[in-house]
C-alpha cells in the first residue's frame, strides 16, 4: 500500500515466496533433525550422491528466500548432496554400484525428480498447514497476489516482470493452500497467466500476447500443479471444454503446441509425470494426439533440413523425447506402444545426431519387456494364443529392424553408402544389449508374478524406476531373448576390424548375466578379447578397469577415443564437437585394427631411442 510504486513493484517480487514460506518445512517437533521434516526427507542419506531431485530449495520457490530463512539446513543439505560418489574402478564389478554406473544420468534425475515430488506429497499429507495461517493468507496476501496475474501499470515491461513473478512461485503457493486455494482463486490465476486473458475474456475469444518467460516457467511446473491439485484435477465440464479452459487443452495447444521450442521443451521433459495422473482410458485416448504431435512439423519432423530450421538447432528436442520414452513405454499396454511409440523409436534410433541415439537405446529393454506374453493379453476368446502370436511378432519386428539398421553392412551397395558410419552402428548394437543385460542384472531374484504398473494411478503409490520392476515372466522373457535372438550376433563381432567394437563388445560382455557372461561360448569370447586388451600398448583398456572374475585386474591409460560414440555406456562422454557427433563423420580415421596401433607404436618407440641415441653421442 505503500504510495511510492518502487517500493510498491519491489515488494511485489518477494510476495509469492513470502506467501509460499507460510508452508511448514519441519515435521511436527519442529526440529532441524526432525525426521518427518520436509528438508530431512529431501536431504538425508537416501539423497547422497543422487541426480536430480526437486531439493528443499522448491520450498519456497525462490532459492534466495529459502536461503534467507533457513541458511543452516539448505547448506547442510547441499553438502551431503555433492559428497563425491565412489569411482567405478574402485567398485567390485558384481555389485549393484557398478553396475547400477552404467545407467544413464537422466533415467536416475527423472526418477529422483518423481519421488521428490511424492515425498512432498506424501509431506503435504501428514502435516496439514494450520487453518488459521491458510485464512491469514487468504484474506491479506492473496488478492495481492492474484492480481500480478493480471497488473496493469502502464509499463509492459513492468506488467511482464510482474507475471513472471506471479508464475515463478505459483506451484508453492498451491501446495501451500491446496483444492481450495485453487477453486478460490489459483485456477483464475492460473489461465489468466496462459492465456494473457481472464476466463470471461477467454469464453468470448479475446487474447492477449503472453510474455515469453511466463510460459516457460508454466510449462516447467505444469505437472508439479497437477500432481499437487490430484487426478482429479484432469475432469471438466462440457462449458470449460468447449471454451478451451480444461487443462488437457492446455496442455495441448498452449504448450505442446507452442512455438516457442524451450517452452515445448520444458513440457515434455516430465510428460511422463502428467501422463501417470490421468486415468488409463484417458492416457489411451490421448496417445494418438500426443503421437500426431511428436511426430508433427514442430517436433520429429522438423529435423528435415531447411534454411528456417537447421538440423543441429533442434536436437536437443529429439534427445528430451529420447529420454522420456522408458517411462512413457511403461504407461501403456503393448499393441499401443507397437502402434505409436515404437515408429518413435525406430525413427530415433536413426537420427543423424549421436547423442539422441545413444539414448534412445535405453528404451529398447523396457519395450521388449513390454511384449512378453502376458502383457499382451488384452481378453477375450483365443486369447493366449493371440497374445502369444503377438508377442512372437513384434519381437521379431524389434530384432529385425536392428539387424537391418545396425549390422547389416555387408552388401557392396550398403558398404559403399555407409561405410563411415558402419562401425558406430555396430558399437550401437553391443550398448543395446548391454542395456538388456542391465536390466537382467539389476532385477536377478525378482518375485513379483505380475510387474504391470500401467492401470495403477494412486496417488499413494511411489513412482517406479523403470530397471526395477521386472516380474519373474518378464525376467524370463528377457533372458531368452537376449541369449537367443540378440546375442548370437554381437558375438560375431570378436574379430572386428576395428578395435573400437571390440572394445564395446568386451564391455556388453562383462555386464551379462552370470549364467550367460560365465559359461559357454561368451565366456571364451570374452576372456579372448580381454588378453587383447591387455597386450594394447600405449592403451586402449582404460575403460576395462575393475577386475573380471577370474583375470588379473586390468590397469591401461592413454589410448584416446576421440572421434568414437559415449565410452563407459556414458551419454556424457567425449564426443565429436561436444555432444553432436553426425554419423559418418569420423568412420575413417577410427577404421585401424589394434595390430597396426601396436605396429605404429612399436616404429615410434624405435625413432625415440634412435634420437636418445644420437643425443648422447652429440653430448659426448
Amino acid at each position: 500500500q505503500d504510495t511510492n510504486k518502487v517500493v510498491r513493484h519491489g515488494m511485489m517480487q518477494f510476495l509469492g515466496p513470502f506467501i509460499a514460506s507460510f508452508y511448514p518445512l519441519e515435521g511436527e517437533g519442529y526440529s532441524q533433525d526432525d525426521e518427518n521434516g520436509i528438508m530431512y526427507m529431501l536431504g538425508g542419506k537416501e539423497a547422497e550422491n543422487s541426480v536430480g531431485g526437486l531439493g528443499v530449495q522448491f520450498f519456497p520457490h525462490a532459492n534466495g528466500m529459502v536461503s534467507r530463512l533457513n541458511p543452516d539446513n539448505i547448506s547442510a543439505a547441499v553438502a551431503k548432496k555433492t559428497k563425491a560418489p565412489t569411482p567405478r574402478s574402485e567398485l567390485p564389478i558384481d555389485s549393484v554400484e557398478f553396475l547400477e554406473s552404467h545407467l544413464p544420468s537422466f533415467l536416475e534425475k527423472c526418477h529422483n525428480d518423481a519421488m521428490s515430488l511424492f515425498r512432498i506429497l506424501q509431506h503435504r499429507i501428514k502435516h496439514p498447514v494450520p487453518a488459521k495461517d491458510i485464512t491469514a493468507v487468504k484474506q491479506s496476501l492473496m488478492p495481492s497476489y492474484v492480481n500480478l496475474s493480471s497488473i496493469n501499470t502502464g509499463d509492459s515491461n513492468v506488467d511482464a516482470e510482474m507475471r513472471v513473478y506471479c508464475a515463478y512461485s505459483l506451484p508453492g503457493i498451491i501446495l501451500l493452500l491446496g483444492q481450495s486455494g485453487w477453486e478460490d482463486s489459483l485456477k483464475a490465476c492460473f489461465f489468466q497467466l496462459i492465456t494473457g486473458s481472464s476466463i470471461s475474456a477467454q469464453s468470448k475469444g479475446e487474447a492477449a500476447l503472453v510474455p515469453l518467460p511466463v510460459k516457460r516457467c508454466l510449462a516447467s511446473s505444469f505437472h508439479t500443479v497437477c500432481n499437487m491439485l490430484g487426478p482429479s484435477i484432469t475432469k471438466t465440464t462440457l462449458e470449460e471444454k468447449a471454451n478451451k479452459l480444461d487443462l488437457l487443452t492446455i496442455f495441448e495447444v498452449n504448450f505442446l503446441g507452442d512455438a516457442d521450442e524451450t517452452v515445448r521443451l520444458n513440457v515434455i521433459r516430465n510428460l511422463p509425470s502428467f501422463l501417470s495422473l490421468l486415468s488409463f482410458s484417458k492416457r489411451s485416448n490421448y496417445l494418438p494426439v500426443l503421437y500426431e504431435i511428436i511426430k508433427g512439423d514442430t517436433m520429429l519432423a522438423s529435423k528435415r533440413t531447411n534454411v528456417l530450421n537447421p538440423i543441429l538447432l533442434n536436437w536437443r528436442q529429439r534427445d528430451m523425447i529420447a529420454q522420456i520414452l522408458p517411462n512413457l513405454i511403461s504407461l501403456y499396454r503393448a499393441d499401443q506402444v507397437r502402434q505409436y511409440l515404437w515408429p518413435i523409436v525406430k525413427i530415433l534410433l536413426s537420427d543423424a545426431v549421436n547423442i539422441v541415439r545413444e539414448n534412445v537405446e535405453w528404451s529398447i529393454p523396457i519395450l521388449l519387456r513390454c511384449y512378453e506374453v502376458g502383457n499382451c493379453s488384452f481378453g477375450g476368446e483365443g486369447d493366449v494364443l493371440h497374445a502369444s502370436k503377438f508377442s512372437t511378432e513384434a519381437c521379431d519386428e524389434v530384432f529385425l529392424f536392428l539387424k537391418d539398421t545396425l549390422l547389416n553392412n555387408s552388401s557392396p551397395r550398403s558398404a559403399a553408402r555407409s561405410s563411415a558410419g558402419a562401425f558406430s552402428k555396430r558399437q550401437s548394437y553391443c550398448r543395446i544389449l548391454s542395456a538388456v543385460a542391465l536390466i537382467l542384472r539389476l532385477n536377478i531374484g525378482a518375485k513379483s508374478a505380475n510387474g504391470d504398473t500401467r492401470d495403477d494411478t494412486d496417488g499413494n503409490a511411489p513412482p517406479q524406476h523403470p530397471f526395477y520392476t521386472l516380474s519373474s515372466v518378464e525376467y524370463t522373457h528377457l533372458h531368452q531373448l537376449l541369449k537367443k535372438t540378440l546375442l548370437p550376433s554381437a558375438l560375431l563381432m570378436k574379430e572386428d576390424k576395428v578395435t573400437n567394437v571390440r572394445l564395446a563388445l568386451a564391455k556388453c560382455l562383462r555386464v551379462m548375466p552370470l549364467d550367460i557372461r560365465d559359461r559357454g561360448k561368451v565366456g571364451v569370447v570374452l576372456r579372448t578379447l580381454e588378453d587383447e586388451i591387455q597386450t594394447w600398448e600405449g592403451g586402449g583398456g582404460q575403460d576395462m578397469d575393475s577386475e573380471v572374475p577370474t583375470t588379473k585386474k586390468i590397469q591401461m591409460s592413454g589410448m584416446s577415443l576421440a572421434g568414437s560414440t559415449s565410452t563407459n555406456g556414458d551419454p556424457k562422454a567425449v564426443r565429436v564437437s561436444g555432444n553432436i557427433d553426425m554419423q559418418g563423420t569420423t568412420g575413417n580415421s577410427m577404421e585401424t585394427s589394434s595390430k597396426g596401433s601396436l605396429t605404429g607404436d612399436s616404429r615410434r618407440n624405435r625413432a625415440s631411442k634412435q634420437n636418445d641415441e644420437d643425443s648422447s653421442l652429440a653430448s659426448i
